[in-house]
């Protein structure tokens, strides 16, 4: 994957990281639904001009590979304890 926006694949992903900090994916599930809900609530025309373009896979995929080293470290623990 490239990235191109400060380590992003673009500059709309990298904002929701920004804004939102999101430390889970509950809370990058709340962030989404936010924007979900401002976007619903603005004018029509005020629509036309947002442009959904947020990688929300690129996100996840942040706490996926956060949660795989988590259990690799767990696994490393167990074993540390069994010597």
């Amino acid at each position: 994957m490239m990235n191109d926006y400060n380590g992003w694949s673009n500059r709309a992903t990298w904002l929701v990281n920004v804004w939102f900090n999101p430390e889970s994916i509950e809370d990058l599930n709340n962030a989404r639904e936010a924007l979900e809900e401002a976007k619903n609530n603005c004018p029509d025309f005020l629509r036309d001009f947002i442009q959904d373009n947020v990688n929300w896979e690129e996100l996840e995929s942040c706490f996926e590979e956060e949660e795989e080293e988590e259990e690799n470290l767990d696994h490393y623990d167990m074993r540390k304890d069994i010597k």
